[in-house]
């Protein structure tokens, strides 16, 4: 299917273009764990965690909400009891389990990757790690709002409403090496259109 702009299209948004372009690339590597954070309800692109080889890999979900976790746990884990109603953050930080993968479909706000940096060993010593990158925040994004600054904060930079990509996933390739981690390749999944520019994408790291 081809990215949908989401500024034309109010209902029935197919959100799935970009994982499965990863899905695809992800073909020929051995994945046997993963961990799913900010799960919700996991219509968006949980589902398609599944259809990673071998199949079925071992996936285990992350959801806070109450509500968005009943409908995940419905979805996927009746017969596995592999849905967890927590905090990501609190999981990552108080796992002692390590994961093959682990995919990050953070929401962005209060929800952003940066604060999954620092306790990512505790999950991925080595392996894949994918998370959203927004390089064009719209609905009257100001660099003085708090996801703003916070933004300016992890990227380095003063302006962040209109980024190159490329430069948010070096940034990011840093924060990771700052965390600890080797990288072997990174690499932008568009994901998203947003009026006519693509605003959102999947950031993919091999790293070990």
């Amino acid at each position: 299917m081809a990215l949908v702009d989401i500024f034309k299209n109010k209902e029935n948004i197919d959100r799935s273009h970009g994982l499965k372009k990863i899905i695809k690339y992800l073909e020929n590597t051995k994945i046997n764990s993963v961990l799913d954070l900010f799960a919700g309800d996991g219509s968006f692109n949980s589902w398609l965690l599944y259809q990673i080889n071998p199949r079925l890999p071992e996936v285990t979900h992350i959801e806070l909400d109450k509500e968005l976790h009943s409908k995940l746990h419905t979805r996927f884990g009746r017969h596995r009891n592999n849905c967890v109603n927590t905090d990501a953050y609190k999981f990552i930080k108080n796992s002692n389990k390590k994961y093959d993968l682990v995919f990050c479909d953070n929401g962005m706000w209060h929800n952003e990757y940066f604060s999954v940096l620092p306790n990512l060993k505790n999950v991925l010593n080595k392996g894949i790690f994918i998370h959203n990158i927004n390089c064009r925040p719209y609905n009257k994004f100001s660099n003085d709002s708090e996801w703003g600054v916070t933004r300016s904060d992890f990227y380095e930079m003063i302006d962040t409403s209109d980024c190159d990509p490329e430069d948010l996933l070096e940034k990011t390739g840093q924060k990771l090496k700052d965390n600890g981690f080797k990288i072997k390749h990174g690499t932008l999944f568009p994901r998203e259109l947003y009026n006519g520019h693509i605003y959102l994408y999947f950031g993919l790291w091999h790293l070990q």
